[in-house]
């Protein structure tokens, strides 16, 4: 016998079918709790959040909708955050270019290859950058692909031509690495307890966002002296991690009175979700003026426009994911062990984690060879070039004559 499962009580979305069972709600709850909420309103104070699942079956058509709930549920998709990730650019990406071509909602198959050049070429000439269309386009072959393993009518609009080519060594776009003194600024300018235990638990960890909002009190364990989380990391790998005695006072002071429920609360007694993280760090950066140019403080000339961060391209935000490669980047430094800091970061492939090294020494060797090819020049005086201090060339400093190759000879200043 097959029901409708009611998804949306407001009767915004559709009504997919499901199977009427308690495995078939065991499995929707699950899927409901992986996908999590969406803050989609705030007046004041008050957050509005809408659980994912509605948003995707408003975005999408009902048999589309089974589907992508079928691809997300794939052991190949294991991290919670994958799976989050991937309907976001459903919903949010392809289905509103779904609408742009004419299309009520997004299905699978509502795309010609010929759109998806176009879509790729208007982004491009947006300015998104390579690996941001790379991911989109990536998720939308995957939709495909899992979809014609299952259905001879379904071909990928996704051709091999339209994914672009991402610089590995291209550093510019690479995830900014505070330095320790700025990681303490960071920690100095928070406004309550909740935005020191959030520093704290992602730096001293390492951890990912996500693994941390979902974490419950439960998570914390105590043997002996020392105190522990147990955390569900990507691809649901359960681990258990030590915590310092001073994080462990921190989170104490977080669950206080609490047996039960999650780890972290906002102000609201909610779950504390990604966003509200990332709002937190990013509020701590501006205050602690960490990853902010220079013009952030400097009042505006007449005529000129404020300064504003986001508008500006060299101010960034703080994020979980800047905290985390501070950490690993700051392990590296203190010469921890390769092998030590993979397992630590939990990395897969140790490639992953030789990256952060290479980046880190590859901007020290940069700056290294930039000295030395400045060395060569500093000290050295024009003829034609007036002296700041003097008339005449200063003591201990002779006109030496340089002849280059099809030049007349001329003369430099050059300290003796």
């Amino acid at each position: 016998m097959v029901t409708t499962s009611q998804i949306d009580p407001a009767g915004r979305g559709p009504t997919p079918a499901l199977p009427s069972s308690a495995l078939a709600d065991a499995v929707f709850k699950k899927l409901m709790e992986d996908l999590g909420r969406v803050q989609t309103g705030r007046t004041g104070q008050l957050r509005t959040y809408t659980p994912r699942v509605e948003l995707l079956a408003e975005a999408v058509t009902p048999d589309t909708f089974l589907l992508v709930l079928q691809w997300i549920s794939s052991t190949r998709r294991g991290s919670i955050q994958t799976k989050r990730n991937y309907v976001d650019d459903v919903r949010r990406v392809w289905a509103g270019y779904a609408a742009e071509l004419g299309h009520e909602r997004f299905f699978v198959g509502c795309f010609t290859a010929e759109q998806v050049t176009a879509w790729r070429i208007r982004a491009e000439a947006q300015g998104a950058r390579p690996a941001t269309i790379a991911r989109y386009l990536r998720s939308l072959s995957s939709l495909h692909v899992y979809a014609a393993e299952r259905r001879e009518d379904v071909r990928n609009p996704v051709l091999r031509d339209d994914l672009p080519r991402i610089d590995k060594g291209n550093t510019s776009s690479s995830t900014p690495v505070l330095e320790k003194e700025e990681i303490q600024a960071l920690y100095a300018a928070a406004a309550s307890e909740l935005d020191l235990t959030v520093v704290a638990l992602l730096y001293t960890l390492a951890g990912r966002v996500s693994e941390m909002c979902a974490a419950d009190v439960t998570a914390r364990i105590e043997r002996g002296r020392r105190s522990y989380l147990d955390v569900t990391r990507k691809e649901n790998k359960e681990r258990i991690l030590a915590l310092s005695t001073f994080v462990a006072e921190l989170l104490d002071t977080q669950t206080a009175g609490r047996t039960e429920g999650p780890l972290l609360l906002d102000a609201a007694d909610n779950r504390l979700d990604p966003s509200d993280v990332d709002r937190i760090l990013t509020r701590l950066g501006h205050r602690a003026r960490v990853l902010t140019c220079a013009d952030t403080d400097r009042p505006p000339a007449p005529g000129e426009r404020r300064h504003s961060f986001k508008r500006c391209e060299r101010c960034r935000d703080v994020t979980p994911q800047v905290m985390r490669a501070s950490r690993i980047t700051h392990m590296l430094d203190d010469g921890v062990d390769l092998v030590e800091v993979q397992a630590f970061a939990d990395h897969e492939n140790p490639a992953t984690t030789v990256g952060y090294r290479e980046r880190r020494h590859k901007h020290e060797r940069n700056a290294t060879l930039s000295d030395a090819g400045a060395a060569v020049l500093e000290g050295i005086r024009p003829a034609w070039r007036p002296d700041p201090h003097a008339d005449t060339p200063v003591d201990g400093t002779d006109l030496v004559e340089v002849r280059l190759p099809g030049q007349n000879p001329g003369q430099l200043a050059v300290p003796l």
